[in-house]
């Protein structure tokens, strides 16, 4: 056995799989733009430039009906989690005041900005591919539609006390905040925002979501291509 050639056969298998996937990669995001000369398309443009408004409409869609949706919003909301921290945020509040003062502290702004860090938060750790499309600031914006110093009147007005309070608080949270995520249409804030990015931004994010993917890919062709090296090894030498 000529083991010089023979770890020639696997070596170059194995370059030529793993530059071809690292091209094939690489190929998904560029060229941004078609390379022309007068107007023959020399260089077609890269698959996910091409597909960005479809793939920010597939994207706005998945975070819509699996990662925002109303379902998984109440399960946010309902989460022990969620509760605790609800309770900590009251209490800090309420403990040396009376119910005139509720009104005041129960803020939209307080509120949204209180509830868009948790949910950020809780989406990352259940869902962390599609963390990067997701933002305070658009859970906020949607959250501040919620009408909650009108609600909270009610319970002003009937000077409840403060366990009643956080009793009233937590279902209204629950009833309200995914129905609003709702009427916001998430899918579509999401959509436009995955559509805004140019195409630089889209690739360096996309890569920084799949670089584990993309690195497992290129291994797996230099795999293959050093298998297929090693049998055209006993092929030539048979």
């Amino acid at each position: 056995m000529n083991y010089y050639l023979l770890a020639n056969s696997i070596g170059i298998g194995a370059l030529i799989g793993y530059v071809t996937n690292y091209i094939a990669i690489k190929l998904l995001f560029k060229p941004y733009k078609p390379i022309k000369i007068g107007s023959i398309t020399i260089f077609p443009q890269g698959v996910i430039p091409r597909e960005k408004k479809a793939l920010a409409k597939k994207v706005g869609e998945v975070v819509k009906n699996y990662i925002l949706s109303e379902n998984e919003i109440r399960k946010i909301i309902t989460s022990k989690e969620v509760k605790d921290e609800i309770e900590r945020f009251l209490d800090e509040k309420i403990e040396n005041f009376t119910s005139k003062d509720i009104y005041e502290f129960l803020s939209k702004e307080e509120i949204a900005d209180k509830f868009s860090k948790i949910i950020i938060k809780i989406v990352k750790e259940k869902f962390s591919m599609f963390a990067s499309f997701i933002n305070i600031e658009m859970i906020k914006e949607i959250l501040l539609k919620l009408d909650i110093p009108l609600k909270v009147e009610d319970f002003i007005e009937t000077d409840r006390i403060k366990e009643i309070l956080k009793k009233e608080i937590f279902l209204f949270l629950e009833k309200e905040v995914p129905q609003i995520f709702v009427k916001a249409h998430v899918d579509k804030v999401v959509e436009e925002k995955v559509a805004s990015f140019d195409e630089k931004t889209l690739e360096e994010m996309l890569f920084t979501l799949m670089k584990k993917h993309f690195s497992f890919i290129n291994f797996a062709g230099a795999f293959l291509g050093g298998i297929i090296g090693l049998i055209q090894y006993f092929v030539i030498t048979s």
